[in-house]
């Protein structure tokens, strides 16, 4: 993967940031994405890459322009996000949910959606995987996750697991 950048991204410090972000200020409706890339950054320590905001080589936050949120795709949509980090980032896709550590991202795919749709922050790991997002329900575990989509009609049809590589 030539073009991939080191991310130097610190695990730990997006779980800290996803567990102290819960409840705060949602800038769009469908805030999901925005959460995990405000935890990668803030807590996480990974850098923004500069470009035009529709490609997927590009991930930063300028704030408002016209009292609207300015970010590009990558940030605030997940489809895109997922596209940045395998595709311009050292990452590692993690093949088991017992694998998982504090501060990798999963990614979801609805039943009934094209692409990649939703995404989270892993906090804790182990036999109830705890996720924080803005979404539904804001705490919540990997398994609950699954079973409220299939309750409310739209059941996941398949979920990535991702840890951005460069920790300590």
């Amino acid at each position: 993967m030539t073009t991939a950048s080191y991310a130097g991204v610190y695990g730990n410090g997006t779980a800290d940031r996803a567990r102290r972000s819960i409840g705060v200020r949602r800038e769009y409706g469908q805030d999901c994405t925005d959460f995990v890339s405000k935890a990668l950054y803030h807590g996480g320590g990974m850098r923004t890459r500069q470009g035009d905001r529709t490609r997927d080589y590009a991930w930063w936050d300028q704030g408002y322009l016209f009292w609207k949120p300015f970010k590009s795709y990558t940030w605030s949509a997940a489809q895109n996000l997922y596209n940045h980090l395998t595709g311009y980032r050292y990452t590692q896709s993690i093949m088991s949910v017992h694998s998982a550590k504090p501060g990798d991202l999963v990614f979801f795919k609805w039943y009934t959606d094209r692409g990649i749709n939703h995404a989270a922050v892993v906090v804790s790991y182990g036999r109830k995987m705890e996720l924080r997002q803005h979404g539904p329900t804001d705490q919540t575990t990997l398994y609950d996750a699954l079973a409220r989509q299939r309750r409310f009609g739209t059941p996941v049809e398949r979920f990535w697991i991702v840890r951005p590589l460069g920790r300590s």
